[in-house]
């Protein structure tokens, strides 16, 4: 691994408290709520703030960015923690929900047609840019290990004016992939947890891969234009 950088990725921005967050996310919300709420995690993105900044030493830091933007793509596309209550599937539109710890606001839309279970989420970090999600749920698998709901996905970040005339350079982000959220029985109850991959690209040429274990395990390898690697193995719970 090279490393080029002087912000750590390798102690998350943002780590998910466990049962505390899966409480906050799935006790008594409908289904676009839920992804709302699962997806307010912005402070992960904070750091980009930094990453991409034209004027940064050495110039801005676009591997970096893809990584810390891979993190949050897979903490927005799942849970971890007790099984409290499946969200209601309502015939909402829109949601919309204030991320608690850094104000931004979180929109959630039903794109589904009548037998379709999709959505597209987005959120604008003032100063930053646009992060931008879809996903369709293709129905619900039962094996072993508990009950599965693979999502097929793809995010996307771009920097927008407000983060240009901060001083950031133009970048996108994008990932693609399928996360498969889990119900799985225990001794005490059922537990929420993930699994699956995206395949990650930078507007500068970057790329890699994204990785969730159903341990919470996210594992992240980038690779530049140039051959540097910058890789991440963090916990989610």
């Amino acid at each position: 691994m090279t490393e080029r950088l002087s912000e750590r990725l390798a102690a998350p921005h943002f780590s998910p408290a466990g049962d505390a967050r899966a409480t906050y996310e799935t006790s008594g919300t409908s289904f676009l709520q839920y992804l709302a709420r699962r997806a307010a995690k912005s402070r992960i993105l904070l750091p980009l703030g930094t990453l991409l900044r034209s004027d940064r030493a050495g110039g801005p830091e676009f591997a970096g960015a893809l990584v810390c933007f891979a993190y949050y793509c897979v903490a927005a596309s799942t849970t971890y923690g007790s099984g409290y209550q499946q969200p209601n599937f309502t015939d909402e539109q829109i949601v919309e929900e204030l991320d608690r710890e850094t104000g931004v606001a979180v929109r959630a839309t039903n794109t589904g047609g009548r037998r379709e279970i999709a959505a597209k989420i987005s959120a604008t970090l003032p100063k930053i840019g646009l992060y931008e999600s879809s996903e369709r749920v293709l129905g619900t698998t039962v094996g072993i290990r508990g009950l599965g709901m693979p999502a097929p996905s793809t995010f996307a970040f771009d920097v927008d004016p407000s983060g240009r005339r901060a001083g950031l350079a133009a970048w996108r982000g994008t990932a693609r992939g399928t996360v498969v959220t889990e119900l799985a029985p225990t001794l005490r109850g059922s537990r929420i947890r993930a699994y699956g991959a995206l395949d990650l690209h930078g507007s500068d040429g970057s790329r890699g891969r994204a990785e969730i274990t159903r341990e919470g395990l996210v594992r992240v390898e980038v690779r530049d234009p140039r051959g540097g690697t910058l890789s991440l193995n963090a916990p989610l719970k």
